[in-house]
């Protein structure tokens, strides 16, 4: 597996460090990637242009104190017996992180949530845009580390949906072997009409109400229980009727959870308006640590 972790100068790549070595993906090598972005253009008649030696010595400064970061980020993964790599590149960040990705063929790209509001950090900000709207690898978007003195819990939110079952088998193929237990989420919404739609000619299911429906998500989520047996972890099913968003919220708080997971496109308007717009909510509106998906 190859992941791609951005290492940027405000320090907010440290979460998402922290959840590479905790969730202890199987057989992961990671590239270590540091951009270095020239000043922005400074404002007409407020502040003069750069001598060109200080442009220089100036871009000197930043690479040398990014070798600096990538050799100490370097150095935790090897206590943790998880090969990488650096790399130093110029240019915009949001297009360098992508280019990488893409070049190293890389399987997930790992992020750092900001201390300031996701989309307002320049570094964050720009490569959680671009990522979110292009990339096509599957996202690790980390606000806060996970937790030192308990085990790590997970929430899988689960509509299940074709895509999102080869999500689960792409979990699978991942192997987090740091998640002691996961629960396996599937939020719904039923309204009097709708369930007298699919109850007609079947009496005796209607007057259940949405209980039968309640079971039969249960039973699919202990199918995907089944199918993560491999991971060696404690697995539950959780059924919530009500609307996606608080509902996964209430699922987090009430599974001791610190990650979420679910699968999503993400790319076009219609796909973030359907299967990407929850997830969308969460790494955009939110500081949910958040595993996005994508196959």
């Amino acid at each position: 597996m190859k992941i791609v972790l951005g290492v940027d100068w405000e320090g907010a790549y440290q979460p998402a460090l922290e959840w590479l070595k905790a969730l202890r993906f199987r057989e992961a090598e990671v590239v270590l990637l540091s951009v270095i972005e020239p000043p922005r253009p400074p404002l007409i008649g407020v502040i003069a242009p750069f001598p060109p030696e200080v442009f220089a010595q100036t871009m000197a400064d930043a690479e040398q104190a990014a070798r600096a970061r990538l050799e100490q980020v370097h150095q935790e993964l090897a206590q943790y017996e998880i090969p990488a790599t650096v790399e130093i590149r110029h240019g915009q960040a949001s297009t360098q992180v992508l280019a990488c990705a893409d070049e190293v063929s890389a399987d997930l790209i790992a992020i750092g949530g900001s201390r300031k509001r996701v989309l307002e950090a320049f570094f964050v900000g720009s490569v959680m845009r671009a990522a979110l709207a292009h990339a096509t690898q599957s996202l690790l978007i980390a606000h806060t580390p996970p937790p030192a003195e308990k085990p790590l819990h997970a929430v899988f939110a689960t509509d299940h949906s074709e895509y999102n079952l080869r999500c689960a088998d792409q979990l699978l193929g991942f192997a987090p072997t740091g998640i002691r237990r996961i629960a396996i989420a599937t939020a719904f919404e039923m309204d009097e009409e709708t369930l007298k739609l699919l109850t007609r000619g079947t009496p005796a299911i209607a007057e259940s109400g949405s209980d039968w429906i309640v079971e039969h998500l249960h039973e699919r989520n202990r199918q995907v229980c089944e199918k993560f047996r491999p991971l060696n972890l404690s697995c539950e099913s959780v059924v919530v009727e009500g609307p996606t968003i608080p509902s996964l919220r209430e699922v987090m708080r009430e599974t001791d959870s610190s990650l979420l997971i679910m699968g999503a496109k993400g790319h076009s308007l219609l796909e973030r308006l359907s299967l990407g717009s929850v997830s969308y909510h969460f790494a955009t509106a939110e500081r949910t640590n958040l595993l996005i998906l994508r196959v």
